[in-house]
């Protein structure tokens, strides 16, 4: 009980994974070596049927461990040998290393020279020992994200990336980490997955911050697989590299483009308006001198500076309005890239007219026939309808019924809109 305590209570690096099963075969083999050793004692002191015996029990002890242990340590060996083999890489430093050894081994075949032997050996060792100190380096590190908060297309986002050493002992250095995507994901329409943070140095137990600065060129949903992290420490011979898991999605919105072209043809789609008449709204109506009812809240302290007394703000008063609904139509017969394009196009329409209403305070109601979702001011409200926006495709079918379109409203079409009679559309087609 003793032992299995103190075992428990050691640092979180030392429980390397397979130890405990690695405990009893070590006892088998070292069994086995005693006993071989007993053998040939007795064999040359000359009990031979005592050295035959202890030599048998020596071979079935080692027979046990290599049935029992040895398959899996293969198969775990082949696995971290596969997963390490794909971040192994020389450096121009490296391949000259390697020819130097290649031509310092064949000298000391061929010679058998001490020095060159001394030589030799040293430049191996250097080999095992960079292995050894290059996974001590990037064992224990963790990774994670902060994604912010409404991405755009074509604008640039800050990613914050923190590093953290869990070891308790050693440092690590020299690190290089880049994002990897998922199987099938795209990676053309971003400079996410090709950007390299580097590490210099990481002390034990200590966390790194750093910024990433990208662009979205295109909308939709990049998923992440993780990081990979490398390293060329300690001799700068090898890559050598792990990957961090830390999977995720990326959910980049529409591009956000100019609506004056659209409130020129359909001035009505900018929701609230505000009437040039004293009220309760929003919009600063006057600045008059303050009376005895007023509220404090409303001083104009500016204005009160420059004319040495007190004045009021009046805001102008806001005509009520029902929600104003957006429709829109995925349906695209001809995918030719031209419409394709205009597909896009639209999406940023309706994506930046919801941002616009939901900086007005406006409520609003989005449906498309496969996707509907009333706005009122919610942050999810908000985020569900442009994570939709982010991700639809033009349709094979009609999903969208005029009939649902009640006034007021938009209806974002593409083609010949007879069938929609006096509703007021939009041809995103000639966008």
């Amino acid at each position: 009980m003793k032992w299995r305590f103190r075992f428990r209570r050691m640092p979180a690096w030392v429980q390397i994974k397979g130890i405990k099963e690695f405990f009893w075969p070590s006892a088998f083999l070292i069994s086995a070596f005693i006993l071989a050793v007993l053998s040939s004692m007795a064999r040359r002191s000359g009990q031979y049927y005592a050295a035959g015996a202890l030599a048998v029990i020596s071979l079935i002890f080692a027979f046990v461990v290599c049935v029992t242990l040895l398959p899996r340590l293969v198969a775990r060996l082949k696995l971290d040998f596969l997963n390490n083999l794909r971040f192994f890489r020389f450096t121009h430093r490296g391949a000259f290393f390697i020819l130097i050894v290649l031509m310092i081994s064949f000298a000391t075949f061929n010679t058998g020279n001490n020095l060159l032997v001394l030589i030799l050996s040293f430049l191996l060792a250097s080999l095992v020992a960079s292995g050894i100190v290059a996974k001590v380096v990037l064992f224990g590190l963790k990774i994670s994200l902060s994604i912010p908060i409404g991405i755009h297309a074509k604008r640039k986002a800050i990613f914050l990336i923190t590093l953290h050493n869990l070891k308790k002992v050693f440092p690590s250095f020299a690190l290089r980490l880049k994002g990897e995507k998922q199987e099938g994901g795209d990676v053309e329409g971003t400079d996410f997955f090709v950007q390299e943070k580097i590490f210099p140095y990481v002390r034990a137990g200590e966390k790194l911050r750093l910024r990433l600065h990208c662009v979205f060129r295109r909308r939709g949903i990049y998923p992440l697989q993780g990081f990979d992290i490398r390293t060329t420490f300690p001799f700068g011979l090898f890559w050598r590299g792990k990957q961090l898991d830390a999977c995720g999605d990326i959910v980049v919105y529409p591009e956000l483009c100019d609506l004056n072209p659209l409130f020129l043809q359909h001035p009505y789609v900018q929701g609230v308006e505000h009437a040039n008449r004293r009220g309760w709204g929003s919009e600063l109506y006057n600045v008059r001198p303050y009376q005895r009812d007023d509220d404090a809240r409303f001083v104009h302290w500016k204005a009160t500076a420059k004319l040495a007394r007190l004045m009021v703000k009046d805001f102008a008063r806001e005509k009520e309005q029902v929600p104003f609904n957006v429709f829109f139509s995925t349906y695209l017969p001809d995918r030719s890239p031209s419409n394709l394009e205009q597909f896009e196009k639209a999406v940023s329409y309706i994506a930046s007219l919801g941002d616009y209403y939901r900086g007005k305070g406006q409520k609003f109601k989005f449906s498309s026939g496969e996707f509907e979702v009333a706005v009122n001011g919610r942050t999810e409200e908000i985020e569900a309808f442009m994570k939709y926006l982010a991700q639809v495709q033009p349709a094979e079918r009609p999903h969208f019924d005029s009939r649902e379109a009640t006034a007021p409203c938009i209806v974002f079409w593409a083609g010949d809109a007879a069938q929609l009679g006096d509703i007021p559309y939009v041809d995103y087609l000639q966008l």
